[in-house]
């Protein structure tokens, strides 16, 4: 059995000041206070209100010697089979507390005795985490409204989880593309296993997913789906052959009569009409001959690659078919492009991927307008608007399937159209502002450490900027010397003080001194979690914002 223990009305983290006696199948440690939990029991109840304690005393039996415990997670205490366990946080990070000689404790390696131990948060243990608790695990979204949290370092869940609690809404917790754990440091692997921990430590047991984004060969997705990825996100940008829209009508045309599938491709859509309406929104489509061609030039290639890596996926879990969405979401992506997505290159794409046998929960176009990141949109929002209501009843009609918004952080002027024609039925991928509510909670709490990245970001900006689009300018960005510390928070409210911080994550996380060790990323990490409530209430508020904003109901 397995029993679910809230401690109401306590804080997430609880500091103990005082030592507890912890008894167990017979053994005890004394301590100033007496707190008895009776493992035997088959009912999972906990007498005396915290299950783990602070403890500096040796174990009795010689058992070994317990870790310091600062304090302990409420949410995440949890029964199973006669065992305990919950998160804890120590003096040197934090530890799976596990109480008991079952079964399912000795599933979990770690240090202390037979009956009580501290497991380090590794890759075994990880593992072992979501075969005894199941809803650690991610599960496929399929057709329903989803948020993607990408969380560049593996601390932000329990935050995004505050944001999104009583709204509806499923939750991608796991989220980032190989280019982010590149620059991170982190592996698909770390990905996966740091949001298991934030949703065990933050008690929740609803279904969440996890997204190997942006992924683009057939290795990358086999790899990431043998760590339990549920969620694939094509980018077929090298196979867009974007230089054919620069044709003129006549190459273009001229061109396309030398693909092998020319005629196939004339016979399936010239003279064919394709007729959508809904909600005061219409769109007629028809393809001529040129737009045939610069369609079929431009996307044929790349639809081919996404339908490969469809395939190989559908072999890796012995699916067939319409059931493939019960295993794993596909995401078409072509956004990933210089020109907008017009309503016949949808149409296209999409009709070519179903004639493959396709199955895809969400598509995401490339919009008008600059989704530049961690800022709100640039562009004119009524022609993003006319776009969007026909992107997205052509997807609601032709699929259904939903219209995926990326690089979606901090676009509140447009969220409240994307929640309206869409009916709430969406993708939204967010990473970079959860960063930069850390570095939000950084410049709060260690300024001095926040004055140092911010000029050594000045340093990196010319050289990080090379893989962005951005229209950052330095020289609004006022001079460090000329502001206090209570002035540091406001700069993450500001454009370019934004674009500066995010596009320099990855050197600011990454970069070492002489000797290899790191200039920033321990103290970012060590500043977090000193102060890992502050980020959480962060991070509750600014995602929660999203959620509003895009209309999403509260229960």
């Amino acid at each position: 059995m397995t029993a679910e223990v809230g401690l109401a009305g306590r804080p997430p983290c609880l500091t103990l000041r005082k030592r507890y006696l912890v008894t167990w199948t017979g053994i005890s440690i004394p301590g100033e206070r007496v707190m008895a939990i009776d493992l035997n029991s088959n009912q999972g109840k906990v007498s005396g209100g915290i299950l783990l304690v602070k403890l500096e005393v040796a174990l009795a039996g010689g058992i070994g010697q317990l870790a310091k415990v600062e304090g302990v997670y409420s949410e995440s205490v949890k029964y199973a089979d006669g065992d305990w366990f919950v998160l804890v946080r120590t003096d040197d990070g934090k530890r799976l507390g596990v109480i008991g000689s079952g079964g399912q404790a000795k599933k979990f390696a770690g240090e202390g005795s037979l009956k009580v131990k501290l497991c380090p948060l590794d890759t075994a243990n990880s593992a072992a985490l979501r075969e005894v608790f199941p809803w650690t695990a991610p599960v496929p979204v399929g057709r329903k409204v989803s948020f993607g949290t990408g969380d560049r370092l593996g601390v932000a869940t329990p935050g995004h989880l505050r944001a999104f609690e009583g709204c509806d809404v499923f939750p991608v917790l796991a989220q980032q593309s190989m280019r982010e754990m590149g620059r991170t440091g982190r592996s698909a692997r770390d990905v996966i296993d740091d949001a298991g921990w934030g949703v065990f430590e933050a008690g929740y047991t609803g279904t969440f997913a996890a997204d190997a984004d942006h992924i683009k060969q057939e290795e990358e997705v086999l790899s990431c789906h043998s760590l339990g990825y549920t969620m694939f996100t094509i980018d077929a940008s090298d196979y867009i052959k974007i230089d054919a829209v620069h044709l003129s009508d006549e190459q273009a045309v001229k061109k396309f009569e030398e693909l092998t599938e020319a005629g196939e491709l004339k016979s399936r859509y010239l003279g064919r009409e394709w007729n959508f309406a809904a909600g005061g929104v219409g769109v007629d489509i028809t393809f001529s001959p040129v737009e045939l061609a610069r369609c079929s030039l431009v996307y044929l290639q790349a639809v081919k690659h996404m339908a490969a890596l469809y395939e190989a996926l559908r072999s890796a879990v012995g699916a067939a078919g319409a059931d493939s969405a019960k295993y794993f979401d596909f995401e078409v992506s072509v956004d990933e492009t210089e020109t907008d997505t017009t309503e016949c290159d949808h149409v296209f794409v999409a009709e070519e991927l179903k004639r493959r046998g396709v199955v895809w929960q969400s598509l995401a176009p490339k919009f008008t307008g600059q989704f530049q990141k961690g800022i709100d949109y640039i562009g004119e929002v009524a022609e993003f608007e006319r776009q969007f209501a026909r992107h997205a009843l052509i997807a609601r009609q032709l699929g259904p399937y939903k219209i995926s918004v990326h690089s979606g952080s901090d676009k509140f002027s447009i969220f409240p159209l994307v929640g309206k024609y869409t009916g709430g039925y969406f993708h939204l991928k967010t990473a970079g502002t959860s960063w930069l509510e850390a570095v939000r909670v950084i410049s709060v709490r260690n300024p001095a450490l926040y004055r140092l990245m911010h000029s050594f970001a000045l340093e990196r900006f010319e050289q990080d900027r090379a893989s962005y689009h951005v229209t950052t300018d330095l020289g609004k960005i006022p001079a460090l010397e000329t502001l206090s510390d209570e002035q540091l928070p406001g700069l993450m409210d500001e454009i370019d003080p934004r674009q500066l911080l995010h596009i320099t994550y990855g050197s600011l996380l990454s970069t070492t001194d002489s000797g290899g060790a790191y200039l920033f990323r321990d103290q970012i990490y060590r500043t977090l979690y000193n102060y890992e409530e502050d980020y959480y209430e962060a991070l509750r508020a600014h995602i929660g914002r999203h959620v509003e904003t895009l209309g999403l109901s509260r229960g």
